[in-house]
């Protein structure tokens, strides 16, 4: 057998790939969040609700952050559930004169509904798009001063949700 190895200019190749994203992977940033939230329902047995959100992110960068963001929510009301299980792409920008980082997602997953008191529940693919504000209140804690998202499902007549969340974001790193 012919063993293959590396010539000197892919070694240094990668050699330079490795060390050019080596800082930004320094920068790497993991938010691990818990939100109360208000939500509006159409195509529901209920109009308005109310419930929670967790989730972690983990973004890259500095002044305009990239990275990936997995949330659950747990809305309802008199016998009415809505959970969803996202999973999703988000950027964030954090200006360094102001401690504030607004932030933009779109999200997909799975959202868990059912008709209302003891009734059945149903699955079907669900997809987000949300949009907030972290400002910093002591190094690594964040208030989530408010997290907009808009929740839909693929199938005909299911219940959307329009919810408004604020709490709080440790960053673990």
């Amino acid at each position: 057998m012919k063993r293959i190895g590396f010539t000197k200019p892919i070694g240094l190749l990668f050699a330079l790939v490795v060390l050019l994203s080596l800082p930004s992977a320094l920068h790497a940033q993991i938010g691990i969040y818990g939100a109360a939230s208000g939500v509006s329902f159409s195509k529901s047995p209920v109009d308005l609700g109310y419930g929670g959100m967790v989730g972690a992110y983990k973004t890259t960068g500095h002044f305009i952050g990239t990275g990936l963001d997995l949330r659950g929510t747990f809305l309802g009301r008199d016998g009415f559930k809505y959970n969803t299980y996202a999973i999703g792409p988000r950027i964030s920008f954090r200006p360094r004169v102001l401690p504030l980082t607004p932030y933009v997602e779109g999200l997909i997953g799975l959202a868990n509904y059912n008709s209302g008191r003891n009734t059945g529940s149903s699955n079907h693919f669900n997809y987000q798009i949300v949009g907030g504000l972290d400002t910093t209140i002591v190094p690594r804690i964040d208030w989530r001063m408010f997290d907009v998202a808009y929740s839909t499902t693929t199938a005909t007549n299911s219940p959307r949700a329009l919810s408004f969340s604020t709490g709080l974001v440790i960053r673990v790193w």
